[in-house]
């Protein structure tokens, strides 16, 4: 199975990719990674990172769900990877991709919370078969 995988803070998380559920996007995902970016946190919402990406995907949600903690979503306009986590209020559904298992949800929201502190961190995004 296909995993996202964000290395920030000299650490990786993984999720597992949905390409069932959302073939395009995972396509689009795949063929664009790897590359870096910077995570911005997303107030609105609590507990949501988010980074623009060079992702050429598709200009519809595949897969439009509403959004729990571990979910991870592409929106086409203006083309950024969101990730759900922790306790959080979704505003509605995103087009989900992927999804962090709960042990991996649960440490990247323990890391992504000091991202408040840290706007704009650096982070590598790439696709990779299983954990390496």
């Amino acid at each position: 199975m296909k995993k996202i995988k964000f290395t920030f803070h000299g650490k990786d998380f993984y999720a597992d990719m949905y390409p069932e559920e959302a073939p395009l996007t995972c396509e689009a995902v795949e063929k664009a990674c790897p590359f870096a970016t910077r995570w911005v946190h997303a107030k609105i919402v609590a507990n949501e990172v988010f980074c623009s990406t060079p992702i050429d995907g598709p200009n519809y949600r595949e897969n439009p769900i509403p959004n729990v903690p571990g979910d991870i979503g592409f929106y086409e306009m203006p083309r950024n990877i969101c990730c759900w986590h922790g306790d959080m209020k979704p505003l509605g559904t995103g087009n989900v991709f992927a999804r962090f298992n709960e042990k991996q949800m649960e440490e990247f929201h323990n890391e992504a919370l000091s991202l408040w502190d840290e706007p704009g961190c650096l982070v590598v995004v790439d696709v990779v078969e299983e954990d390496e």
